[in-house]
């Protein structure tokens, strides 16, 4: 649906669901699951429930991302996040009258070697961004949260996560502010993470692995320098137990 000044309307659902072998106790949490509010996004509505019922605290993080915390301290073997909502965008463009220098420097996530510029010598974050798609190859379970961008560079393989750090070292390497993004894309899935680059005026939204400019189609929940600043859920319990983890996402244009 679009809106009398040109937005569009879009109905967002986030749903994590874990389940441990045994029950655990002593639980904290730290939730990003919430979209953002900035120029070219506003929350219409947005709720959260969690399973078992506990209190919760909403807040912001240092870099304006929407949290929630808690924690319980009873025993229990699910822990169930349910967000979901409605938002409405503008064209993916957040002005700015200046980029912070922490997004200039590399990182743990997102250092970068001098070999590394093989796969472009180009200063244009568009260009980078189509060099890094035709670098990579879109594979599963070949990296977790803990893969830097050197190593997806030596692979060539990975997704969403790593397709970002390796832009995000690309771009500062050649002097540009970057940020990771993590949000949802139109559609089903899971949550998809993108790379915002400063142009001196304004962050623009750009997707590397699908190969293109945001424009619509994305809800935006955080950012950070790398996924370590604004992961979706972080926390730790106490007890002797595996966890098995399900996150489904969805977009909708209303």
């Amino acid at each position: 649906m679009n809106t009398h000044d040109g937005a569009k309307t879009y109905r967002y659902s986030y749903v994590m669901h874990s389940a441990f072998r045994q029950p655990v106790s002593k639980h904290s949490f730290k939730l990003r699951v919430m979209p953002m509010e900035n120029v070219c996004q506003h929350v219409l509505s947005a709720s959260i429930d969690i399973t078992p019922a506990c209190s919760h605290m909403h807040a912001t993080d240092v870099f304006g991302n929407a949290i929630v915390y808690g924690g319980f301290s009873t025993p229990h073997d699910v822990f169930r996040v349910e967000s979901g909502g409605v938002v409405t965008t503008k064209p993916y463009l957040l002005p700015s009258p200046h980029a912070a220098d922490i997004f200039l420097y590399p990182t743990v996530l997102t250092a970068w070697t001098d070999d590394m510029r093989s796969i472009t010598a180009e200063k244009d974050a568009l260009a980078i961004m189509h060099a890094v798609h035709e670098w990579m190859t879109y594979e599963r379970f070949v990296s977790d949260n803990n893969t830097t961008a050197r190593q997806t560079f030596e692979q060539r393989r990975g997704v969403c996560q790593d397709y970002a750090h390796l832009m995000i070292a690309l771009c500062r390497m050649a002097g540009i502010p970057a940020r990771y993004v993590n949000g949802l894309m139109l559609g089903e899935g899971e949550t998809h993470a993108w790379v915002e680059a400063y142009d001196g005026q304004a962050w623009r939204g750009y997707d590397p692995t699908l190969n293109r400019e945001i424009t619509w189609g994305y809800m935006k929940i955080a950012h950070g320098r790398d996924v370590g600043d604004c992961p979706t859920n972080r926390g730790h319990f106490y007890g002797w137990t595996s966890e098995v983890m399900t996150v489904e996402c969805s977009l909708t244009e209303i």
